[in-house]
Formats: C-alpha cells, sequence, structure tokens
C-alpha cells in the first residue's frame, strides 16, 4: 500500500466522510479506492462493449471524435484501440 495525499471538492469531501459516518465506507481512504476503482472497472467495461461493437459495425467517424472528447484522448488513439483491441489493452494495463 502507497500513501499519496490528493485535493478534492468539499461536497466530495462531505460525501466521503457521510458514508464513513454511516458505516458504508470503513474510511475515507478507503471510499476514494473503491472511487479510483469503479472508474477503472467501468471504464475497462466500456471498452469491452465498444470492442463488441466495433466487430459488429465499424464506428462512423463522428462517434470516433465524441469517444476522444469523452474520454480525452486523440481520435487516433480511440481510432487505434478500436482497430487493435489488444495492443491498446496492452498499453492501458501498464
Amino acid at each position: 500500500m502507497r500513501r499519496i495525499t490528493v485535493t478534492l471538492d468539499e461536497s466530495l469531501v462531505e460525501l466521503a466522510e457521510a458514508d464513513v459516518a454511516a458505516g458504508r465506507a470503513p474510511s475515507v481512504s478507503a471510499w476514494v479506492a473503491d472511487a479510483i476503482r469503479a472508474k477503472a472497472e467501468a471504464r475497462a467495461e466500456l471498452i469491452a462493449d465498444l470492442e463488441a461493437l466495433e466487430r459488429q459495425d465499424p464506428t462512423p467517424t463522428a462517434v470516433v471524435a465524441s469517444m476522444a472528447r469523452a474520454l480525452g484522448l486523440s481520435r487516433a488513439v480511440v481510432r487505434d484501440a478500436l482497430e487493435h483491441p489488444r495492443r491498446a489493452k496492452r498499453r492501458t494495463a501498464r
């Protein structure tokens, strides 16, 4: 385990502390770790879903652009990930 320092909006701190107080999380650190884990799992599920869709019907350019904006990636990276999912998985596994 590694200790890091993060800065959060006050509203997020209040949410985390409320969940700890209610017994829904053992600590704020655990709450943050769960949130990070959930985001990583959601991203992995999204990528798997996109790969399945791409195999069925190639993605139009406008959709690739929209996905790139939503993921904060370049269109080339998104297009490459859609066309070569195994290579993209190796990059994200590092």
